[in-house]
């Protein structure tokens, strides 16, 4: 069966009464600072300074200074980008007051590579884009809505020791959704694909702006596939499972003594899982401790969609908008496997 392991800064979408976290009346803060130089301590101008998996952001101006408006509570993955420079990341927890973040970046070490001049990318690269633009968008990929645009930065290779299809980026992914209406800037940190275990296993940082539609028609169509996106997703799962809002969101849910294709399946015994007792305040009111080890069965009834997900630890802190801060807390089967980049909605999106 196949399964896939993504880091927290890939994120998935909101529920549907208004949280405490992305809600339009929780308080909002700003994050701001001043970007500089870490050899010369010049300041930076241009640096792309963003909250990761979000559409919120800024560019630094002359003097190397940024403000990010809108941010509500919660704990966020600052990251700073810019072209010649090591990407810098920061986790920022905001509380009750506006925070000053002052980044240095250190120049990148360029080595020069050896030119080889071709007329077009060979074929051997060109299969490559296909396998990886299909594990990368996932089961609702078209080609006709969902485009890289400067495909030219991936490299691709495999590890024939482990059977492993490695993709990476020399600079961020540029990438445009026409499904959902948004253009994204992926930094990619890992892709990596086992092929003999079906297991994908990926860490990107996004980076959301919304695309302008052409007419009302096509702005309706986005706001359609957004919610539908939406529908029986994981986010969607954990925003019902903090509200108590399970049954009445469409979720069956029942503890499995393991995954059923690892043993004899009909022996199973499907035991109705009260998490009750297993979720907890945490030091936020936007966020809750999540205590569960073991693996669950979750189908949404509505388009009859299974999905499984493994726990490991003991203890995982929640947003109550629907995402975890550490990914790799939770591995994921079945539908929610299939759900990749082309149904990525940012953190601040709100039904």
């Amino acid at each position: 069966m196949k399964k896939f392991i993504a880091l927290a800064l890939f994120g998935f979408l909101l529920a549907a009464p208004p949280n405490e976290s992305w809600g339009q009346a929780v308080s909002r803060w700003i994050i701001s600072g001043q970007i500089k130089d870490s050899a010369s301590g010049l300041s930076l101008p241009n640096v792309n300074v963003f909250l990761a998996n979000t559409t919120l952001g800024a560019v630094t101006d002359k003097d190397g200074l940024y403000a990010i408006r809108g941010v509500p509570a919660g704990t966020h993955e600052l990251v700073a980008s810019l072209l010649g420079y090591e990407i810098r990341k920061s986790s920022i927890r905001v509380t009750d007051n506006d925070v000053r973040i002052d980044l240095r970046l250190t120049p990148k070490l360029l080595e020069m590579p050896q030119i080889d001049v071709v007329a077009a990318p060979n074929r051997e690269w060109k299969k490559n884009l296909e396998k990886f633009e299909e594990l990368f968008w996932g089961n609702a990929y078209r080609a006709s809505e969902c485009k890289v645009v400067n495909p030219e930065v991936l490299d691709f290779s495999i590890d024939k020791d482990s059977g492993c299809f490695i993709a990476t980026a020399n600079q961020p992914l540029q990438i445009e959704n026409r499904r959902l209406g948004y253009r994204a800037q992926f930094i990619v940190q890992e892709f990596r694909y086992y092929l003999n275990d079906k297991e994908i296993k990926f860490a990107f940082i996004p980076k959301f702006d919304e695309l302008s539609p052409d007419d009302a028609k096509e702005e309706k169509k986005w706001r359609d596939n957004r919610l539908k996106a939406y529908h029986g997703s994981f986010r969607h799962f954990l925003t019902a499972l903090i509200s108590g809002r399970l049954e009445e969101d469409g979720f069956i849910v029942a503890s499995l003594p393991g995954l059923p294709w690892e043993g004899e399946y009909t022996r199973f015994k499907r035991k109705g899982l009260d998490f009750t007792g297993l979720l907890s305040p945490a030091g936020l009111s936007s966020e809750v401790e999540f205590n569960f080890i073991g693996c669950v069965e979750i189908v949404y009834k509505p388009e009859q969609q299974t999905s499984w997900l493994v726990t490991n630890r003991d203890y995982i802190l929640l947003n109550k908008a629907g995402y975890a801060y550490d990914g790799y807390a939770f591995v994921l089967y079945g539908h929610w496997f299939l759900q990749r980049a082309a149904e990525m909605l940012p953190r601040d999106y709100v039904p």
